[in-house]
């Protein structure tokens, strides 16, 4: 005989909750709302005026290219690029998201629904953005500098669109901002939002902390962005870990997807197999990318309908089995015969 996942929750771990942590299973984001939106309109404000002075050739602009002819020969180092190297994944995508991916199933399983799954997944799409808006800036990347001095004298700035990006040996014009720098504060700070209840607080400062520092100073040494690419990256980051904190995750209604919650396995299973194919599809070539685009929205719409349907079915089968357990009570009462409705005809008069 098997189990339903509720029978389960229901006998054995609900009375185990008084002898357990608060907030073991019931999933519940950490860290306060921010209460002021000033701090956000600053913080973009900063990112505008860095844009400002690389779309022209400023001082700062002169002191990218001055920091970018160092690192050249910093990087004769062979012992501090390698660990300089080390230290960039703490921003690449495909290691922090995925280690980021793995953390929210573990809480998504632990409590048995799918809003850590969207609370990552929403913030994450939001990267996709920065990567248009790189394009769209088109700030020459810092790899080849010699190669870009001579297409562009003026240094690299933004709307610099040459060739490539910058000349014939330099890949697309997608500098301005990090995106390395926006990773170590948007994808650490969605780990400390999932599992910050369940870590000291000495380890929530670190993840902070640590990450944009060690990814500023890698990227920098190594000569991968310009110098003034990695603060930009950083305010982004801050103001969407800020507007994701504003999201009360853990009550905010599903809507339609309510029907998935309480999750189960194989809920969280195939949720997980459609954000894998989301985030592969920017790592594809153009014509894979569109198909997997539009492939991955149409079966979530497939896989939401057949499960609206399912429940719609169970809910009239649990709806018809009350009723007729309703009826069956009250026909087993009005024919009892153990209480008299009325006096008996042939009892004997006095």
């Amino acid at each position: 005989m098997t189990v339903r996942d509720d029978a389960f929750v229901g006998q054995i771990i609900t009375p185990l909750r008084r002898y357990i942590p608060v907030g073991w299973f019931d999933w519940e984001p950490y860290g306060k709302r921010p209460k002021s939106w000033w701090p956000d309109l600053f913080m973009f404000l900063g990112f505008l005026a860095l844009a400002f002075f690389v779309s022209y050739p400023s001082w700062l602009v002169r002191l990218d290219i001055e920091v970018r002819l160092w690192a050249v020969d910093a990087n004769d180092v062979e012992w501090l690029a390698n660990i300089a190297k080390g230290g960039a994944e703490f921003g690449q995508a495909r290691t922090v998201a995925t280690v980021t991916l793995l953390i929210a199933i573990w809480c998504a399983l632990r409590s048995r629904s799918i809003r850590p799954l969207l609370m990552y997944v929403i913030s994450f799409i939001t990267l996709a953005s920065i990567l248009g808006m790189k394009h769209l800036l088109g700030r020459p990347l810092s790899q080849h500098p010699f190669a870009l001095f001579k297409v562009s004298p003026e240094g690299p700035l933004l709307f610099t669109y040459h060739p490539e990006g910058g000349g014939p040996n330099i890949v697309d014009a997608t500098a301005f901002p990090s995106g390395h720098a926006v990773n170590s504060i948007l994808l650490f700070g969605l780990i400390v939002m999932l599992i910050g209840h369940v870590i000291p607080a000495w380890a929530r400062w670190t993840l902070l902390i640590a990450p944009p520092v060690i990814v500023f100073c890698s990227q920098v040494f190594l000569g991968q962005h310009w110098l003034s690419d990695e603060p930009a990256g950083f305010l982004l980051g801050l103001i969407i870990i800020r507007m994701a904190k504003r999201v009360p995750w853990h009550t905010i209604p599903l809507g339609p997807l309510s029907v998935f919650d309480p999750a189960t396995r194989r809920t969280i299973l195939i949720s997980v197999l459609l954000i894998l194919g989301v985030m592969l599809t920017p790592t594809l070539h153009l014509v894979p990318a569109l198909i997997a685009a539009a492939v991955l929205p149409t079966l979530g719409l497939i896989w939401l309908w057949l499960s609206t349907k399912a429940k719609q079915h169970r809910d009239a089968l649990e709806a018809a089995e009350a009723e007729a357990a309703g009826l069956d009570g009250r026909e087993a009462g009005s024919e009892d015969p153990g209480i008299p409705s009325q006096p008996s005809d042939t009892h004997p008069r006095g």
